[in-house]
């Protein structure tokens, strides 16, 4: 069965990084792809000018900017079609969507992702130029927002052969097994499923010179019982990517330790091994309703900047 993927673009060189990714990642002979992108009703500098733009602004200037606008987003999206049907989607399967702004752009985003899509796709950044700037304001605020579907924030040199998982039991990382495998199994992808075993020491990531025999005693069995709780269940996730009939020679299960934070763990490990696709549960053991995103996916997606973030419910 084909699943419909939602590309949310906007005409920046960051959006395009999405394309050429989905492009490369997404199995070409069961997706159809969505290209969307919300049109300005005027600029937003106009803003700045005048407190009612609307009112300020000649009509004839207005309608020749959103002329302008209208035929420099067509061309975009166009191009963006050529991409993918140049990596091997049929074309009939490459649609595209453009609307005026309704509600707003993000509103409008989410709104378009309720139509039964598997994953919305968006870059870490839109038209801005700011380097400093760690995500654009409607990433993150779809980050926040989209909680029904998986979503995908993509940085702008994503690597697509190798795919993280940060594992740690919870329900949503046994989603994300079952979600990739479901995705990608038949493919040559390789599967990587990571866990961190957070360190005891809270200054430095490692435990060192203990104070006292029972203090190491203590942080080895600690060490001891993490491991057969852990391990267990690391087969099990092993087991669920066999049963989505991904190869064996193309997964692996891995436990590394000396890391406080869990997603620097893994994005150290992603950056270390070159790997580009990270999938993270939204939220982890603890399932409080405050930690919606959850620490270690909201920290993923502010950190990583040649990554593509899968945030899986």
């Amino acid at each position: 069965m084909d699943l419909k993927y939602l590309i949310a673009l906007d005409g920046s060189t960051a959006s395009m990084a999405v394309v050429h990714y989905a492009a490369a990642m997404l199995p070409k002979d069961r997706s159809e792809i969505v290209l969307f992108l919300v049109e300005l009703d005027m600029p937003e500098s106009f803003w700045d000018i005048y407190p009612d733009p609307e009112n300020r602004i000649h009509k004839e200037e207005m309608v020749e900017w959103a002329t302008r606008q209208h035929k420099c987003f067509a061309s975009v999206l166009e191009t963006a079609r050529s991409i993918l049907v140049e990596a091997g989607f049929p074309r009939k399967c490459v649609n595209i969507k453009m609307y005026r702004r309704n509600t707003g752009i993000t509103r409008d985003i989410i709104s378009e992702s309720m139509d039964g899509y598997a994953a919305v796709f968006a870059g870490r950044k839109g038209c801005s130029n700011l380097a400093r700037l760690p995500i654009g304001n409607v990433a993150r605020k779809l980050v926040s927002r989209i909680l029904h579907i998986p979503l995908v924030i993509v940085g702008e040199n994503a690597e697509t052969n190798h795919i993280l998982i940060g594992f740690d039991d919870s329900r949503d990382s046994r989603s994300c097994l079952r979600f990739s495998a479901s995705l990608f199994a038949g493919t040559d992808k390789q599967f990587h499923i990571l866990h961190i075993a957070r360190s005891f020491n809270l200054f430095n990531g490692e435990f060192q010179n203990p104070g006292t025999v029972t203090v190491r005693q203590t942080i080895d069995d600690q060490e001891k019982n993490r491991r057969m709780k852990i391990e267990p269940a690391m087969e099990k996730a092993l087991q669920i990517l066999k049963e989505h009939s991904v190869e064996k020679t193309n997964m692996e299960s891995l436990i590394i330790t000396g890391y406080m934070n869990r997603s620097l763990g893994l994005l150290d490990m992603a950056e270390k091994e070159g790997w580009g696709t990270i999938f993270v549960g939204r939220r982890g053991v603890s399932r409080i309703q405050d930690f919606l995103m959850g620490r270690v996916g909201e920290k993923l997606v502010e950190m990583a900047r040649d990554q593509a973030i899968w945030i899986v419910n």
